[in-house]
């Protein structure tokens, strides 16, 4: 029996979403420190001012909102809807890896084994001693 699993992303950390940005080979330029983040996706010889000019097409933006980052493109404006679309599920899955990466170290997990369990998927094996006094 196989069943299907959806999770959200919600993008939170600046510095994860900045640094699979750059993981994924693109530029990004951001504004009013760290509150919007501009990817341009296809021609990014200009890296525009303002993520409300009409001028450029193929991009997106992300704008931080109280607790996370929104993302704010056209899709009307995309004429490579294919290349967009890859980019999001390629980001999406790099920013849960590095999130989860992350929170666990933070928790004071060690990453002590990687599985690989075929060419898509790796299993993460994580410890965490706890000193107990008895």
């Amino acid at each position: 029996m196989s069943h299907y699993t959806s999770i959200k992303t919600k993008y939170t950390n600046s510095k994860i979403l900045k640094k699979v940005i750059n993981k994924l080979g693109y530029p990004y330029i951001e504004h009013k420190l760290h509150q919007i983040i501009e990817v341009p996706i296809v021609d990014y010889d200009y890296l525009k001012s303002s993520i409300y000019d009409t001028t450029h097409r193929n991009y997106l933006a992300f704008k931080y909102n109280k607790f996370s980052y929104d993302i704010i493109t056209d899709s009307q404006s995309w004429t490579q809807k294919e290349i967009l679309s890859t980019f999001l599920k390629k980001l999406e899955l790099n920013y849960g890896y590095a999130e989860t990466i992350y929170q666990a170290l933070d928790l004071g997990f060690v990453r002590s084994r990687v599985i690989t369990m075929n060419k898509k998927h790796n299993r993460f094996i994580f410890q965490r001693f706890v000193e107990t006094k008895l």
